[in-house]
């Protein structure tokens, strides 16, 4: 095959792989924008349900025995719940690896892994210690599903076997800056310090069952709100690498056409010189 055609077929082949990344490009910002709505619908939310426990929980005096199970430690357990979220499809840039990469420092042999999304159970394939029935959690993402996920969790931490359950997913902060973080979701922690209200709460029947109604409900919203937002990252983080492949492919494809143009030229101007040459060799 001569150097033109080699070089026009590496650009058809160039231009193939450049209306997928543009499409999956396309995909990924219509993903975002879906999930950025319920991100910035469910923080409202949150953020209500968070001062609501606050203001209940502060003034309380429980004894440790009598807490709800959220909120109790385990001082004589040797070993952390961790739920790590990751991925199931690839071509999101090094979404996965900063997940992985962080979640090495903080697990430790003996902690139990529950993984979502594949990526994650290719990467610890080789630990015995893992859970992954819930591994296509985020594939379509539900609340009920996650809500039956949450229960699953703390039915686990009830055991008394772990210090702590923390969540690591990916905390989203613009369409650019994305990383990975913790979420401590057992024991909860909230403020007992005292503060001075405009007005005194009525609870029914009582303040402790109202707090051992509405934790499990925070629970669940937060965990929910923190998939949502791992989602957000992953789609954005796919947007930017498909948008860096489509420019790599352009950038590419014009290099290869100025390529082509040359070679094209050189081989124009031999074929002149060769029929010139013969007109001349005639006369």
């Amino acid at each position: 095959m001569s150097t033109l055609h080699r070089t026009k077929s590496r650009i058809r082949s160039v231009e193939s792989t450049r209306k997928i990344t543009k499409a999956m490009e396309l995909v990924a910002s219509v993903k975002l924008k879906k999930h950025q709505r319920v991100l910035d619908n469910i923080k409202s939310y949150l953020s209500t349900l968070q001062e609501i426990i606050t203001t209940c929980f502060k003034g309380m005096s429980f004894e440790e025995s009598s807490l709800p199970v959220a909120l109790k430690h385990f001082p004589n357990a040797n070993k952390k719940l961790l739920i790590v979220v990751s991925s199931s499809l690839g071509l999101c840039g090094g979404y996965n690896y900063n997940i992985f990469k962080f979640t090495d420092t903080i697990y430790k042999k003996g902690d139990k892994l529950y993984l979502l999304g594949s990526k994650g159970e290719m990467r610890y394939q080789e630990e015995e210690n893992k859970d992954t029935e819930d591994i296509d959690l985020l594939d379509h993402i539900d609340y009920d599903k996650v809500k039956e996920f949450a229960k699953k969790i703390l039915k686990e931490y009830e055991t008394g076997e772990y210090t702590s359950c923390v969540l690591i997913y990916t905390s989203y902060r613009n369409s650019i800056t994305f990383e990975p973080k913790t979420f401590p979701l057992f024991p909860l922690v909230f403020s007992k310090e005292e503060e001075d209200l405009a007005y005194s709460p009525l609870y029914e029947p009582s303040q402790k069952v109202f707090l051992e109604n509405i934790i499990p409900k925070y629970i669940e919203t937060m965990l929910y709100g923190k998939l949502i937002e791992t989602l957000v990252s992953e789609q954005a983080s796919r947007r930017n690498a498909m948008d860096n492949a489509t420019d790599n492919a352009d950038e590419l494809v014009a290099k290869l056409t100025l390529q082509y143009n040359k070679a094209r030229q050189a081989s124009i101007t031999n074929e002149l010189i060769d029929v010139v040459a013969g007109a001349r060799n005639q006369n």
